[in-house]
């Protein structure tokens, strides 16, 4: 993945890898463990005022607070970066990083891609969607990792899984040889 757009981004003090709360999956944490060797890198936490209006998705808080009202994110620094965050970009390799970084710039909801965000400078191009078929982040692999992200959810609150079809939903992650598809039909990254 080249991430010299988002690298420049995050230079310049606009990223969102900055002021974010970075919500993160159970899956989530496997993968990132997997990767980094520890689980010293989330927290609980309330989540910011800014982030009680999900207005594109109401199911959103639903799946993600906890009884307490906390909800799991990535550790970060004093400055409110992002824990992973460093001058050269993220140190996560992209397919270990959590689902809703590797679905940003794209807005979504339960059941669809509704755009890109207007906060991330490509929203702004002509050719947004192109830019990020050239970041290898086509809308099939972010159609695929948003049914991820709403089956891990929904697998953790209800302890059940999301979509029947999973499966058939995201065979181009599969076929990139980084992960397998679980009899639980939880998608199990591979190191690779």
């Amino acid at each position: 993945m080249n991430d010299i757009p988002c690298i420049a981004c995050a230079l310049a003090g606009g990223s969102c890898c900055l002021n974010r709360q970075i919500v993160l999956t159970l899956g989530d944490v496997r993968r990132i463990s997997a990767c980094a060797g520890h689980y010293n890198f989330f927290v609980m936490e309330k989540p910011e005022p800014w982030y009680l209006d999900p207005f594109y998705d109401p199911a959103w808080l639903t799946l993600v607070l906890n009884p307490e009202g906390l909800f799991r994110v990535l550790k970060r620094n004093p400055d409110k970066s992002c824990g992973m965050l460093t001058k050269t970009g993220c140190i996560l390799p992209f397919e270990f990083r959590p689902l809703v970084c590797q679905l940003h710039p794209y807005m979504y909801t339960e059941t669809e891609i509704i755009g890109i965000d207007e906060t991330c400078p490509i929203s702004k191009e002509a050719d947004g969607f192109t830019i990020l078929e050239r970041l290898n982040m086509p809308m099939g692999k972010a159609i695929g990792w948003q049914h991820l992200l709403y089956n891990e959810l929904h697998t953790e609150r209800n302890e059940k899984t999301f979509s029947p079809l999973f499966k058939t939903v995201i065979p181009q992650l599969t076929n990139r040889g980084n992960y397998t598809i679980q009899e639980d039909n939880h998608l199990q990254s591979t190191p690779g």
